[in-house]
């Protein structure tokens, strides 16, 4: 079977990226492929991926290190915001707990967790096990069309999945934000 012929789409999705971030350090996990928060706001951002290629591929503006988020190399309280833009359907979900407690460590007091993302309903072990999410995303500077897709089987994520793991972290829930298939939450510190 093709490829393509594998993935199951959730199609059109919309996303409105406001730029209400806390102060000027701002940690984007994931920040590598497009790099779209550290494409909007350049310099403030210091942009980790795992993959070397994906940050080499990111526009420029952000700096960029090669770190994996289930341990920051940061000190306790480096950052005034973080941001996982659709990344956290990308780590192993054993994982997410420690990378939001290092996401906790490296805020500042009264800092902010910016996370969108997804969500993925159980796989049914039909034919198509890519979950792809299509997404028009708005930024500051220009209209942005792209999609994000992962081995579906064992992705299952919720807003209220990460709403309770940030709760766990120590964070509060500032806002939850779902719009169709897609969600944002701002966590406080």
């Amino acid at each position: 079977m093709r490829h393509e012929e594998r993935m199951h789409f959730i199609m059109n999705q919309e996303v409105t990226l406001d730029g209400d971030f806390k102060g000027n350090m701002i940690l984007d996990i994931g920040g590598g492929g497009e790099g779209i928060i550290g494409l909007c706001y350049g310099s403030r951002v210091v942009s980790i991926d795992p993959n070397r290629g994906e940050l080499e591929e990111a526009a420029e503006g952000p700096v960029k290190i090669v770190m994996d988020s289930r341990e920051l190399l940061f000190l306790d309280e480096s950052f005034d915001t973080a941001t996982s833009f659709f990344t956290l359907m990308y780590i192993d979900s054993k994982d997410h707990a420690t990378v939001f407690k290092e996401i906790y460590r490296v805020l500042k007091e009264d800092g902010q967790f910016v996370m969108w993302d997804t969500t993925i309903p159980k796989y049914n072990n039909g034919d198509k096990d890519i979950f792809v999410v299509k997404l028009r995303v708005e930024t500051p500077i220009k209209s942005i069309e792209t999609g994000y897709g992962v081995l579906w089987e064992n992705k299952e994520q919720s807003i209220d999945y990460y709403a309770d793991l940030g709760r766990k972290a120590g964070f509060k829930v500032v806002r939850r934000e779902v719009n169709d298939q897609t969600f944002k939450i701002v966590f406080s510190k």
